[in-house]
């Protein structure tokens, strides 16, 4: 029985049916007969796209749009595989050419809107959705992407409204499931939250936020194993030529462990380095470059680098995955003595100027702003002049420890800026070290000052991180009661400044 020659109607249908493997099969085969046909060309990159090969695509996308340089279906497709690697003046260009051939299109509309998302310029990116709305209705994509906006902008119960009518559309959808679950999440309601993420069935993305609930409410034996799905999203691992570790016992080996996103999920996780020690021979640790000397001083039996020119393992591992991996299944099992030292540090020729000399008064250091190019710095931000109410409080001594775009908030608010002479973060941990207390929104440098063990009160939005929750004992959550209110959180905080004191006149006596 011959078998039966692939045609493009099938190799489309494949693509709608989730099937790439076979669809891309299928139109490799037809391309070998016809090597230039745009269409062909087309179908081919989408399902490399689908599997993660963005600059195959491209390529593939941009040889066909030479033979067919106006078709709509293409450009979109070409701006969403630029969209996906992150060049955005790219992914605008191509979904404006794609709305000039067919103007009543909505899905390059989808695309400008996701563009302005990705840039942070919310209410743009709302305006374009409800743009893309108008063109189709109903429109399942605009409606899921105006909850994606309004998720990154803190109206949650406005997301929540939006994944509704979304399911109204397609009751299964998994995007607007799990935009609806991020929703109730903020809202802190867990329990729907987690409904709406188990109804999303094996999405990665509804699996990890799954875990996150968990993770919340002090679950960690289910939570952290879901947390794992987040590796392919994120491409951990990619390029990394040996095998994972599985979590078994390896003497006599060379681990490897790789940083992820964020300085602060080193910060957070390094305290588990010492059991790592405890079952490989040697251990390698990749971290960011801000974080190489605070590391080295803080684990001497560790091999810390930024880079792995020249270095040798037998197996990797990722940084959040340390704990699912070393057996932390209850919330007694996480190590809580602080495990950030600087003090081996101290008198080398190449440390930096210390912390000012202290006076009489409280000294507090704080922070209110992380990286704006954050997916929701719109929630966990804010400016100075938001939380002056904590610098009106007597008896203290402030000092900013915001290092980036909004120094001149300081400036003007007359605060000390010893970060500007900081060269990495071993010289923010030896001003952090003589400071009573540290007040941060949700950035690395609570995870720094909590992990040396200097009391930190954390101004958060409603949708605090998990961590703050159970994986450091010297930390205290203030939280917003609602998106962009931060009176509850300065109030909150207040009472952890008079416990500080408190502790300072207790010290005295």
């Amino acid at each position: 029985m011959t078998a039966k020659t692939p045609c493009i109607a099938n190799v489309r249908a494949l693509l709608r049916s989730g099937d790439t493997q076979r669809a891309e099969r299928d139109a490799r085969q037809l391309l070998a007969a016809s090597p230039q046909n745009p269409e062909l060309l087309y179908l081919l990159g989408c399902a490399r796209m689908e599997r993660g090969a963005l600059d195959e695509a491209i390529a593939l996308f941009e040889r066909a749009a030479s033979g067919d340089p106006a078709q709509a279906e293409l450009l979109e497709a070409l701006a969403s595989a630029l969209l996906r690697r992150g060049d955005l003046d790219g992914a605008e260009r191509h979904a404006l050419l794609a709305q000039q051939a067919e103007p009543m299109r909505s899905r390059p509309v989808n695309l400008l809107g996701l563009v302005a998302l990705e840039r942070g310029d919310i209410e743009t990116a709302l305006q374009t959705f409800a743009r893309a709305g108008s063109l189709e209705m109903p429109n399942l994509e605009a409606t899921t992407n105006m909850a994606v906006a309004l998720n990154r902008s803190g109206d949650w119960r406005g997301a929540e409204e939006w994944s509704r009518s979304a399911l109204k559309i397609a009751s299964n959808h998994p995007a607007a499931l799990i935009n609806l679950g991020l929703a109730l999440k903020a809202q802190r309601r867990l329990a729907e939250a987690r409904e709406a993420f188990r109804r999303a069935g094996t999405d990665p993305r509804a699996r990890f936020n799954l875990g996150y609930t968990q993770m919340l409410e002090g679950n960690i034996a289910d939570g952290l194993p879901l947390l794992e799905a987040r590796k392919p999203l994120l491409g951990i691992g990619r390029g990394l030529e040996k095998r994972e570790w599985n979590g078994m016992e390896a003497q006599r080996r060379t681990l490897l462990v790789v940083h992820e996103q964020g300085l602060g999920d080193t910060l957070m996780m390094c305290r588990f380095w010492p059991q790592l020690q405890q079952r490989f021979e040697y251990v390698v640790a990749l971290v960011q470059p801000p974080l190489g000397r605070l590391m080295e001083a803080s684990f001497p039996g560790v091999q810390v680098v930024t880079s792995l020119e020249g270095v040798r393992y037998d197996l990797w591992c990722a940084t959040m995955s340390l704990p699912w991996l070393l057996g932390v299944d209850a919330l007694d099992k996480i190590p809580r003595t602080p495990w950030i030292n600087v003090a081996a540090a101290e008198g080398s020729a190449e440390a930096s100027q210390d912390a000012p000399p202290r006076d009489e008064r409280l000294r507090i250091g704080i922070n209110w702003a992380g990286n704006p190019k954050f997916a929701f710095d719109a929630v966990r931000s804010t400016h100075l002049d938001q939380i002056a109410l904590l610098l009106q409080a007597p008896g203290i001594e402030w000092v900013s420890l915001h290092r980036g775009h909004l120094e001149h908030e300081a400036e003007a608010m007359g605060l000390p800026q010893p970060l500007q002479q900081c060269e990495d973060f071993l010289d923010t941990a030896r001003v952090i070290r003589g400071l009573d207390l540290v007040i941060s929104t949700e950035t690395a440098i609570p995870n720094l000052s909590a992990a040396m063990g200097v009391p930190t009160c954390v101004l958060a939005s409603p949708d605090w991180d998990w961590r703050w929750a159970h994986w450091y004992p010297n930390i205290t959550v203030c939280a917003q009661e609602r998106p962009g209110e931060w009176l509850s959180a300065c109030v909150a905080a207040l009472e952890a400044i008079r416990e500080a004191m408190s502790r300072r006149e207790g010290q005295a006596a």
